[in-house]
């Protein structure tokens, strides 16, 4: 065989070779219940304190997907949560909250801003408030939830931030007199198959020492350690920076889903 018919068989050989090696992306199945119970979580906790005033982390923006079937949600989020109080734990789910974030819903075209809140009381149900589209994949936004003591009792803010720190979003939980005893930020998951998320970091963990008062100013202390992680695999949780006397403030906690 002359040299120039030796040269395409290697190279088809190659091409076997290297296709022996190729595998087709899997949908990865999971048993996280549907869009209203049954939840997987990669979180981490902190409950020391008798009660957070307030809660604020910074969220990247990162690429998100949860295609129509996939019967649920993905999002990366932060929660200020009360389960301690009896109006809280006898309102059907057991505790009360304000959360938000960014979430992608089965079918939906875009990842979005959100809030919710489920107060105190045998009646009060889960308020879903959906805001617009979220950021571009790598933006940085500024999430801040906390009690305000300026007036009525029961009102919780809540701040969405663009990277620059303008508002982006903002809401009201009112009539809402859960006293908040855990902090929760990292990723929550609904449904069985198909939702994906790229690796988010969550930085500057902080929590509010007091409630607004009329000075409008969020006084708070460092998350200085781990609290208690959960990662249900999926979604994908842990530390990449513990908090601590090095940077980032609050140190760098990461979720990804699914794979």
């Amino acid at each position: 065989m002359d040299r120039s018919a030796r040269y395409p068989v290697l190279g088809f050989l190659a091409l076997i070779a290297a296709l022996l090696f190729i595998r087709p992306a899997l949908a990865v199945n999971y048993a996280c219940g549907n869009p209203s119970s049954g939840h997987c979580y990669g979180v981490t906790q902190w409950t020391e304190k008798p009660e957070y005033f307030g809660a604020y982390t910074d969220i990247t923006q990162v690429e998100m997907g949860c295609p129509s079937g996939c019967n649920g949600f993905v999002d990366d989020e932060i929660w200020l949560t009360d389960s301690h109080t009896a109006g809280c734990k006898t309102n059907g789910f057991g505790q009360c909250w304000v959360e938000a974030g960014y979430f992608f819903l089965d079918g939906a075209k875009n990842k979005n801003y959100f809030w919710a809140e489920s107060k105190p009381g045998k009646s009060a149900a889960f308020t879903l408030h959906t805001l617009g589209t979220a950021g571009p994949s790598g933006a940085i936004n500024h999430y801040m939830l906390i009690k305000d003591a300026r007036g009525a009792a029961g009102v919780f803010q809540i701040w969405i931030y663009n990277t620059s720190l303008s508002t982006l979003y903002h809401g009201t939980s009112n009539n809402n007199l859960m006293a908040g005893d855990r902090i929760l930020l990292g990723q929550e998951l609904a449904g069985t198959n198909g939702a994906s998320a790229a690796k988010a970091h969550f930085t500057r963990n902080i929590w509010a020492v007091k409630a607004l008062g009329p000075e409008y100013v969020f006084w708070y202390n460092t998350q200085i350690h781990d609290g208690s992680v959960t990662s249900q695999n999926p979604p994908f949780a842990s530390w990449a920076v513990h908090p601590g006397p090095p940077p980032p403030e609050g140190g760098d906690f990461t979720t990804h889903c699914c794979q």
